[in-house]
């Protein structure tokens, strides 16, 4: 097309990196699911500022649902405690679920962070989205390894079907509980939680009126 700095040159450099990319989440998604099943993943513990990690995450991923059309929230109660955890598998955790939550979700939506924690029910990591949704028989692959929900040859969502297990087994990696609820047409809700033990403080950090906004 002519001369180095061509429009279309742009454009092209611009799909190769947007490639690449795409195809390193990929690889790393499969090499970290490895890690875990083979039993080589190991827990590097830090007093982690969850809400910080999180903005952090919306930042990085601003772009994308930007480009969507999608609107991204953090919704954090007051006061919350550190998390003795993993830094950085917190923050893959986010970034899948994001990601995940994202890609599902049309122009207009929404995707949701809430943050809380509770004497009684420990350290809760929420993702809400307004997606698609998926269908309660449907649930169970979503959850499996390689699971794909769309599994027809013209696939509207691209990925290895790993981000939600590598999520769920980097949750339990610290004593934690994954849940997942969605419906059709409504939306998605992924729901962590990690074990009181882990707020840094223990229970007498926890300041939070039960009733007043989460449960």
């Amino acid at each position: 097309f002519g001369p180095v700095g061509s429009g279309q040159y742009r454009d092209y450099a611009n799909d190769i990196y947007e490639s690449g990319l795409h195809l390193l989440e990929l690889i790393n998604e499969v090499l970290d699911y490895s890690k875990i099943e083979a039993g080589a993943a190991k827990l590097l513990e830090d007093d982690v500022d969850v809400e910080a990690v999180a903005g952090a995450v919306t930042r990085m991923l601003a772009d994308r649902a930007g480009n969507r059309g999608v609107a991204l929230e953090i919704d954090a109660a007051d006061g919350l405690p550190l998390l003795r955890a993993d830094s950085l598998k917190v923050r893959q955790i986010l970034i899948n679920l994001l990601t995940n939550a994202i890609k599902f979700t049309n122009e207009g939506g929404s995707v949701t962070i809430s943050l809380w924690a509770k004497s009684d029910s420990g350290f809760v990591l929420q993702v809400t989205d307004t997606g698609i949704g998926i269908a309660l028989e449907d649930i169970p692959k979503a959850l499996d390894m390689f699971g794909q929900v769309d599994s027809s040859l013209s696939r509207h969502h691209e990925g290895t079907g790993l981000g939600l297990p590598l999520t769920k087994s980097l949750a339990e990696m610290h004593g934690g509980s994954f849940d997942l609820q969605s419906k059709p047409g409504v939306g998605t809700t992924v729901t962590l939680r990690f074990p009181a033990e882990r707020i840094v403080g223990g229970a007498e950090s926890v300041s939070i009126d039960p009733g007043k906004r989460f449960t």
